[in-house]
């Protein structure tokens, strides 16, 4: 299939520049997304000081903006280096953590689309929803509305006319779109709802491929199909005796290993464009 050639070239180039990856990040994941980003052959660096963003983002290949310990400070590094990377032309990945659940989240996200500096959104349902309605009425962070696809692929399609950028709002079955288009992709293993960091590790796998690719919607479906192919290839690692921790531990590895032999990588024949 011509996307999966187009997936073995975004991971050569992957491989081969090894770029960086700035992240400003929540505590809750940012080991795990250094983790990722260096199994998929990316150098993360995780910068969030105002005073040095600016510098660090113009140094780096890619950024990631995640909100899911969103703070003043924070805010205001994430501004700061959203503008340096849009001067640039560096993509910008937003992960809207927990968007749908308080007005400071939702308001914030918002102002980051509205200036033009966001290349890809990743986001479940519920974070997707709220960013396009407008309206935070949610609880927690996980995405707990149980829409049907059509409201998922019209979610998606519809952050990303909006803004003018991709969307990846992942589940069950992951949907990323243009605006235009909508590719659906089923993978994954039941396993990542139980662990923390999986949403955030495919934002940054996300930034990973759109480092070294400027077909962004391309870069984020790699970036999602990386994510399911490894917790596919996790699981099957796993023995009767493991559960969540060890599933986690062997993410990493499914990570390394998809990345590091792109040709594991299938488009199923569940897989679509619409």
């Amino acid at each position: 299939m011509e996307m999966q050639n187009q997936f073995g070239k975004i991971i050569e180039e992957l491989q081969k520049k090894c770029p960086v990856i700035h992240h400003i990040t929540n505590y809750v994941t940012v080991e795990s997304c250094a983790d990722a980003a260096i199994c998929a052959g990316a150098s993360p660096v995780m910068a969030d000081d105002p005073e040095e963003v600016e510098n660090i983002t113009a140094g780096s290949d890619a950024l990631v903006l995640n909100i899911g310990t969103i703070d003043y400070n924070k805010t205001i590094a994430m501004e700061r280096a959203a503008a340096a990377a849009k001067k640039k032309g560096i993509p910008v990945v937003l992960d809207p953590v927990g968007a749908m659940s308080s007005a400071m989240r939702l308001n914030f996200a918002l102002k980051l689309l509205q200036s033009g500096a966001i290349t890809i959104v990743r986001g479940n349902y519920d974070e997707c929803k709220a960013l396009v309605d407008e309206k935070a009425a949610g609880r927690g962070v996980d995405g707990i509305t149980q829409a049907d696809e059509g409201e998922k692929l019209q979610a998606a399609k519809a952050l990303a006319a909006k803004f003018n950028c991709v969307v990846a709002l992942t589940g069950k079955v992951d949907y990323v779109s243009n605006g235009k288009q909508v590719l659906v992709l089923n993978g994954g293993n039941e396993m990542l709802k139980k662990i923390t960091g999986a949403g955030c590790m495919t934002t940054t796998l996300c930034a990973c491929c759109a480092a070294v690719c400027k077909d962004y919607m391309t870069a984020a479906a790699l970036g999602v199909v990386i994510m399911g192919q490894a917790a596919e290839l996790a699981a099957g690692f796993m023995e009767k005796k493991d559960g969540p921790g060890m599933f986690k531990t062997r993410l990493f590895d499914g990570i390394y290993h998809v990345t590091g032999k792109w040709n594991l990588i299938n488009l199923k024949p569940e897989e679509r464009m619409n």
